[in-house]
């Protein structure tokens, strides 16, 4: 579920009653939320979150309460610029899913953006110079070389993906001629979560429904008019202000969707006063019902760790890298000093001599050294320099494989389903080194075995953390079988069972789908699964389990889908 463009600009209509309280308590509820509690005649408290699986903002009842207890240095500077101050505005960028604070304080003004775009999500102190003061999550140039987000660095907003446009100003040629570029079957949520800006999965659901009664509708299905007109209506609050709040509920009453606008892709579905109350009720329920937030919560504390301390060996590594050429250049330093030593007088600093290119060069020396000892202190530098040589470059290929093999546990654990496969994360991290070493639980972590699904007649196999991965791999898939994974990012491997025949292209589309939903981009519209033979994947000699390498992929673009929700 999104909060996506409509919800935001919905609820930032409704905080404009807000506009002039005054900041009176700044808090971390947990370490990815801010609670503001703000006076306008009346208390008011605003929850901003920039937790990856549920990112938020919402006005609530109760008091927020504490839940850090060493102020980080954003609490610091949220406490120094925001509180005391004065909202005096909230603006909301065209098509993103992202909300800013305006405050005039003591301090002068600054903002604080809320970037509510799922795994991606941030919050950002900055200043009137546009320059960041802090933000909840450092994102370094190793992170993201191109929009880097650090302290004393320039503001940049999040790039808006390439060619997609505003969905009002499609027109209705357009429309035609988008719609009947598409191949036959794709999903007309699909065209439109890839071609717009501002147009979520649920959004393009609800397209979809009210023009043919079924969210899942074909592109071919839709006539053109009938699309232009019913975008039209579900972005007409945008200008006219008329928000019709509303929660879809399952059988059991609990809710599992929201949105600005009547939900009619649901069959139950009941009005709200305001966008907030759909809020909270659809994320008290989402969050209250993990029964293993605790021990989740435990272990991604435990991973965090060991990603920040790669992170720092993997930059002191990098700053010790020596060039090949001043490794040679030592050696060399060593020799003409030996050479020339009948030119050195006694004490002297330095001596220059004819370089091996036949140039002046100047060597530095220690005056309280010989000259033999200086160039016994040169070729002793020359071969520390070797070393390294060796050393470092796979120093830094281990490190960069334990942050790729984190990566891939935090995936791991965010599609945990139960108590098991949290422990058997917990144990891979134990395993590896990263976490002291703990008696193995009895719940069974390490005996659970892969998804499978049966889609169209073909078994379909899904590894949904790092030992399961290796299973499905090499022991489940045998040579001629499809394996699918998510491009550039931690996930599930998937493996097509095939026995001799060929696999239609639904069958490589609903299992790229679940490729995607159980991988580290399940809450992203789309995402981009490779698939080739599995004779052409080779694990790593000496990586952790299911790190693996693979060519001779085809790329196939899918919404994140669970298997309940394939077609």
């Amino acid at each position: 579920m999104h909060v996506d463009h409509l919800t935001l600009a919905c609820l930032r209509d409704e905080l404009d009653g807000l506009l002039g309280a005054r900041v009176q308590r700044v808090v971390l509820t947990d370490p990815r939320s801010v609670g503001l509690e703000l006076f306008a005649g009346s208390r008011h408290h605003l929850l901003i979150s920039a937790d990856t699986q549920n990112p938020r903002m919402l006005r609530v009842d109760e008091k927020l309460r504490r839940g850090v207890q060493t102020a980080s240095p954003l609490l610091l500077l949220l406490r120094k610029w925001v509180r005391g101050s004065r909202l005096i505005d909230l603006t909301q960028p065209p098509w993103e899913r992202i909300l800013t604070l305006h405050f005039d304080g003591d301090a002068g003004r600054c903002q604080l953006v809320a970037e509510l775009i799922g795994r991606y999500s941030n919050l950002i102190l900055v200043g009137r110079d546009q320059m960041v003061l802090e933000a909840i999550k450092h994102v370094g140039p190793d992170l993201n070389r191109h929009r880097v987000t650090l302290p004393a660095h320039p503001y940049q907003p999040p790039p808006q993906p390439p060619g997609r446009q505003p969905p009002t100003t499609v027109s209705i040629k357009e429309w035609a001629d988008m719609l009947s570029s598409e191949k036959t079957g794709t999903s007309l949520h699909r065209v439109l979560t890839g071609r717009l800006f501002g147009v979520s999965p649920t959004a393009a659901r609800e397209v979809a429904a009210r023009l043919t009664g079924d969210p899942e509708a074909r592109a071919q299905q839709a006539a053109p008019d009938e699309v232009a007109r019913t975008i039209a209506e579900l972005f007409a609050p945008l200008e006219n202000g008329r928000w019709a709040p509303e929660i879809a509920l399952d059988g059991d009453g609990n809710p599992v969707a929201f949105a600005p606008y009547p939900l009619r892709q649901f069959r139950r579905t009941t009005p709200v006063a305001e966008m907030s109350q759909a809020l909270w009720r659809y994320f008290q329920h989402r969050l209250t019902s993990d029964a293993y937030a605790a021990a989740r919560q435990r272990v991604r504390d435990w991973i965090r760790q060991a990603q920040s301390r790669a992170r720092r060996a993997l930059e002191q590594v990098r700053e010790h890298t020596v060039d090949e050429s001043a490794i040679a250049a030592l050696r060399q330093a060593g020799e003409l000093v030996l050479a020339y030593q009948h030119r050195v007088d006694r004490g002297a600093r330095r001596m220059t001599v004819p370089g091996y290119d036949g140039e002046p060069r100047t060597i530095e020396l220690d005056p309280r050294l010989t000259p033999v000892e200086n160039a016994q202190a040169y070729f002793r530098r020359y071969r520390k320099g070797v070393r390294a040589s060796k050393e470092i470059p796979a120093r830094i290929r281990e490190l960069e494989a334990d942050l790729n093999y984190l990566a891939q546990l935090d995936s791991d654990l965010t599609i945990a389903e139960d108590r098991p496969e949290i422990d058997a994360v917990h144990e891979a991290l134990s395993e590896a080194g990263f976490v002291a070493k703990q008696e193995r639980h009895r719940s069974g972590a390490m005996v659970q075995k892969p998804r499978r699904f049966d889609i169209q007649g073909f078994p379909v196999f899904v590894g949904r953390n790092a030992r399961q991965n290796q299973q499905v791999t090499f022991r489940r898939g045998s040579l001629d079988d499809l394996w699918l994974h998510v491009r550039g990012r931690p996930g599930a491997h998937v493996v097509i069972k095939r026995a001799g025949r060929e696999v239609p292209q639904g069958v490589i589309e609903s299992a790229a789908a679940l490729a995607a939903y159980y991988s580290s981009a399940r809450d992203h519209p789309q995402v981009d699964v490779d698939v080739t033979e599995r004779r052409f994947v080779r694990g790593v000699p000496g990586e952790r389990p299911g790190l693996v390498t693979y060519r001779n992929e085809k790329t196939v673009p899918v919404e994140p889908r669970r298997a309940e929700d394939l077609p």
